[in-house]
């Protein structure tokens, strides 16, 4: 178990390893869309890319375009507000490893045996289980944001990457329900 007072340091270095990562996985894919652009590999698919929408569709498009951009804002903002974000930013499971946080979560699901000496940190991986269906808010309306664009795009495209977008969402969304269940009980068998 890591120390008491190196704890704070260490979260703050595991928070920003997993910046760095996002962000790098989003400059890669960047430069990449980039270089694909210019190379013109993609002028030969551009009616995959990008369709002839008819007149309701566009508006329709636009209209869930508008309402999963608000509803993106408004999740954002219940988070922040909320103090979800802040507890989850703070949180001292950032300056565990990986694989030990994936240890605490099986423990939490009950799906391997916990250690009574890690009890604290295991009512924290549960309470943060429980918040973890909020999180997926921003990242819901971020798909019906995508499905907006799917209409005004009217192509294979971006209903391709709607539907897979939503389909990850519905899976997540169940996981995490079935997670927030399995936490809630954790901690009312150890509190």
């Amino acid at each position: 178990m890591v120390d008491t007072g190196t704890w704070v340091p260490q979260a703050r270095r595991g928070r920003r390893r997993f910046l760095l990562l996002i962000l790098a996985v989003v400059v890669v894919t960047g430069v990449a869309g980039f270089a694909l652009a210019a190379s013109g590999v993609l002028d030969g698919v551009s009616h995959v890319i990008r369709g002839e929408p008819p007149a309701w569709a566009e508006i329709v498009g636009l209209v869930i375009c508008v309402l999963g951009l608000a509803a993106a804002i408004a999740a954002f903002w219940y988070l922040v507000r909320s103090g979800i974000y802040r507890r989850n930013a703070r949180s001292r499971l950032w300056a565990e490893s990986w694989s030990r946080r994936r240890r605490l979560v099986r423990q939490v699901r009950g799906t391997a045996p916990y250690q009574p000496e890690e009890l604290p940190l295991l009512q924290r991986t549960a309470r943060q289980l429980i918040d973890q269906p909020k999180l997926l808010l921003p990242l819901a309306a971020l798909g019906v944001l995508q499905t907006g664009q799917a209409f005004l795009q009217w192509s294979p495209y971006f209903a391709a990457v709607a539907g897979f977008l939503l389909v990850g969402l519905m899976v997540a969304g169940l996981a995490a329900r079935r997670d927030v269940r399995r936490a809630r009980a954790f901690l009312a068998e150890h509190e």
